[in-house]
């Protein structure tokens, strides 16, 4: 019965009106009466989202971490992610997470201060990073000789801009979350806390100390004095640090516009079939790459160490070689190329290796989403030992042989009594999978007719 009653109230002129009202309630709180920021939206390229490459890859990372929902996925065939200009108060929680770059701002204030902060700060002091929403940023509760008045949320600071300004954990960093319990973005205080384990999990992966703090985690002194504030959109420097730091800016913007213009969309509808599925690695995992390949040359890896924090990108993958048919489906829409197949004519007929390098994996799970055999598993669990080793990983190496029904080349398997394709294959796997999804989204329909 009181399904009815609110299916009912659905289907009246007030359920609209109530929506408008809530709305109207909402905004008004987040940008009048606590919050103290409201920033520019970031720009969107819903041609970089993993679903421009495959509708079924399954990532809402920017929904999820959004605390204003202030961005929902088209409905459609391609579920691309799409902004309310006017919900958005600029906070840059989606620029981190999204992990291909999907959502952009030039400059970032997140950059614009680590460009500055070697010359702002010696290595052995430490200073705390705070929000506007402090009550007195003078007064940290971390034991920080500086402080840094950060403009919006600290968890628009991803992993790799806290391993920078660390100086990859030369200097401590205390992240000021203690307004984090009374600000109406309270939702991205989990988000600055994946943040910082992620970056002291890479730092400990190379037998180094954490250097990335919160100040919830530590006791308040009872008597502390005030300490120097420094504004992050216009920090004091001396001449000579002015003209490094002027450099190093410039460097910062040429980087981030060659970045803008160079990432190609996830597909190219007007490109050739073989080139309609580009590969390309977002410069934010680039970077982050780089932090990995210095913490190597600088430091000693742990070779056993688990990396598995959930702000880090990388993944590993296990193929079941008895299922794969050799299609390279899961190669073909791998968009950074982590998964490379390579294919050959030899005297004894074609041939086939399967590869795979966990450093270019953006743990997208394309792979697995499109595998008509079911026989790819993606962990976010890797070892430091597979993400150093220069060389990829062989998966499967086998010989190729012609489908009986439409001459395709695929791989021989034990058990079966003819050389199918996956296509051809009865019953089909793909085809079952298509059925079932089909089926799912009919129901669905159905039950909104109801």
């Amino acid at each position: 019965m009181s399904q009815q009653v609110f299916l009912a109230f659905l289907s009246t002129p007030l359920f609209p009106i109530c929506i408008i009202c809530v709305r109207f309630w909402y905004n008004t709180l987040m940008s009048e009466t606590n919050l103290t920021f409201h920033l520019p939206a970031p720009d969107v390229h819903p041609q970089r989202c993993i679903h421009a490459r495959h509708r079924q890859a399954g990532c809402r990372l920017c929904t999820d971490h959004c605390p204003v929902e202030a961005i929902h996925l088209a409905e459609g065939p391609l579920p691309l992610p799409l902004l309310d200009i006017e919900t958005c108060v600029g906070c840059g929680v989606c620029l981190p997470v999204c992990p291909t770059d999907a959502f952009t701002q030039t400059p970032a204030p997140e950059a614009r201060w680590v460009g500055f902060a070697d010359d702002e700060l010696p290595p052995q002091q430490a200073f705390a990073l705070t929000c506007p929403q402090h009550p007195s940023p003078e007064f940290p509760s971390a034991p920080a000789d500086y402080v840094i008045l950060h403009h919006r949320c600290l968890a628009a600071f991803s992993p790799e801009n806290l391993l920078t300004l660390s100086g990859d954990g030369i200097r401590h960093i205390w992240l000021e979350d203690t307004p984090c319990g009374t600000c109406p973005l309270s939702l991205s205080h989990e988000t600055i806390r994946a943040h910082v384990h992620a970056a002291n999990q890479l730092l400990m992966a190379f037998g180094l100390p954490a250097a990335v703090h919160l100040s919830t985690d530590v006791t308040i002194p009872e008597e502390h004095s005030p300490k120097p504030v420094l504004d992050s959109t216009s920090p004091a420097v001396d001449r000579r640090g002015f003209f490094r730091s002027l450099g190093r800016w410039t460097r910062q913007r040429l980087e981030e516009t060659r970045a803008q213009g160079s990432q190609p969309p996830m597909i190219d509808p007007g490109a050739p079939v073989d080139q309609r599925l580009p590969y390309h690695v977002p410069p934010s995992h680039e970077k982050l790459n780089r932090h990995l390949l210095h913490l190597a040359q600088a430091a000693s890896p742990q070779p056993s160490f688990i990396l598995d924090a959930p702000a880090l990108p990388w993944s590993d993958l296990e193929l079941d070689v008895g299922a794969c048919s050799g299609c390279q489906l899961c190669s073909r829409f791998c968009p950074t190329g982590a998964l490379n197949y390579l294919w050959a004519e030899f005297e004894e007929g074609p041939a086939f290796n399967l590869t795979f390098h966990p450093r270019l994996c953006i743990d997208c799970n394309i792979c697995v989403a499109v595998c008509p055999d079911n026989a790819l598993e993606l962990t976010h669990a890797v070892s430091i030992d597979k993400l150093l080793h220069p060389e990829r990983q062989l998966l499967l190496a086998d010989y190729l042989v012609p489908c009986q029904a439409c001459g395709t080349l695929t791989r021989l398997r034990e058990g079966e009594g003819k050389d199918l394709c996956y296509v051809c294959r009865e019953p089909s796997m793909f085809r079952q999978q298509t059925q079932r999804d089909y089926l799912a989204e009919l129901a669905s329909r159905l039950r909104e007719e109801d």
